[in-house]
């Protein structure tokens, strides 16, 4: 039985357990049900010692101490990879300048070293940590040279080939539906115990309230809608800027700001509402808008890498540049554009089939050294 390490370098404020439709434990749980095992590291710099989980058959979840440079976790060892006997490291890094390390670490050890990435250039607001992040790439991708490296996106895919990577093929983000509640209420039950009118045409954006996410757009979009109310999920930098500017446009009693919620309770609105907005041109995937469709809501969402590869314009969703498109295009969405969004996810964009590719790849790997 193969077994697939899954490490995570991120610990921002994402992802963090059952705020999230977590990637890493979803792609481990398609490995297991292919009959490999699936493990999971997940950084944490507050964590004093390791902390092991064992949801489900061959599904194994450490949480582990770390060292933090912003939102980049460094481990402090990869004797894990030993511990439970690694064939293979599924590396979703991107830029993350804890790569490198790792490669090194299963060079020396004859692990398989892969890569499924969704981003290299810095997404972050500030100029000097773009700098110097674009700068730690040359690192990595140095070492996604040497290794196969697949695209979330085929964004992504030609940026790799213009960075002189070989690309091994399209592996997109996929959907754990494990974690996603099963709401067989109508969508008239689901408003009423969800307290929204029962009438009133209801968009639902989910994110953080950051620059990246272009939340306060959601002002100007609301204007140009009138016929809409607005459920927005989410906190973050501009989570009070947005409520002033709802305020000062008179738009507050047409939207509903909520802060947190457990990803459990996130779906409730999925299914309780008309369409779901993603307002972010640089989505890298975007795990809410494949949630938002899963669940039958039809999205409408500027041209982004995630988007333009998941959604199917004017059949499972309404692709667009501006905001007066997207208001434009909420007159357009309707029952059986949600139920083709549903199809798209289903068919497409669940965990499964990155780890067929995946575990086709190490096939390939085993029967090419005999």
């Amino acid at each position: 039985m193969k077994t697939i390490v899954i490490p995570q370098f991120y610990c921002g404020p994402s992802g963090r357990k059952g705020l999230y439709n977590r990637q890493e434990v979803g792609l481990a749980r398609a490995f297991a049900a292919l009959g490999a095992r699936g493990v999971v590291l997940y950084p944490d710099p507050a964590a004093r010692a390791p902390a092991v989980e064992d949801p489900e058959p061959n599904v194994r979840i450490y949480t582990l101490p770390v060292r933090a440079l912003g939102s980049q976790a460094f481990y402090k060892s990869w004797q894990v990879l030993l511990d439970e006997h690694a064939d293979a490291v599924h590396v979703m890094g991107d830029n993350s300048p804890g790569v490198p390390s790792l490669y090194r670490f299963c060079r020396r050890h004859g692990i398989v070293f892969y890569s499924q990435l969704g981003a290299l250039k810095s997404q972050s607001p500030r100029k000097p940590v773009r700098r110097v992040m674009d700068l730690l790439l040359r690192r990595n991708l140095a070492v996604y040279k040497k290794t196969p490296t697949f695209a979330k996106t085929p964004a992504v895919a030609a940026e790799l080939r213009a960075l002189g990577v070989p690309c091994a093929g399209l592996m997109p983000v996929g959907l754990d539906t494990a974690i996603i509640p099963t709401l067989p209420d109508r969508k008239e039950k689901l408003r009423g115990a969800a307290g929204l009118p029962p009438d009133a045409r209801i968009l639902v954006f989910v994110g953080r309230l950051d620059p990246y996410k272009r939340p306060l757009d959601l002002v100007p979009l609301l204007q140009a809608a009138p016929g809409w109310q607005a459920v927005v999920i989410g906190q973050g930098s501009q989570g009070e800027a947005l409520r002033q500017a709802l305020e000062a446009a008179g738009l507050l009693d047409r939207c509903r700001l909520i802060p947190q919620l457990a990803n459990t309770a996130v779906h409730v609105y999925y299914h309780a509402c008309d369409a779901f907005v993603n307002l972010n041109e640089q989505e890298i995937f975007g795990m809410s808008l494949l949630e938002a469709m899963y669940a039958g809501c039809p999205p409408v969402a500027r041209h982004a890498p995630g988007p333009d590869l998941i959604v199917e314009d004017g059949v499972s969703g309404i692709l667009c540049d501006t905001v007066p498109q997207m208001a434009a295009a909420l007159e357009r969405v309707d029952a059986a554009m949600g139920a083709a969004a549903q199809k798209r996810i289903n068919e497409h964009f669940l965990w499964q089939n990155s780890a067929e590719l995946a575990l086709d790849l190490l096939a390939g790997r085993r029967n090419a050294h005999g």
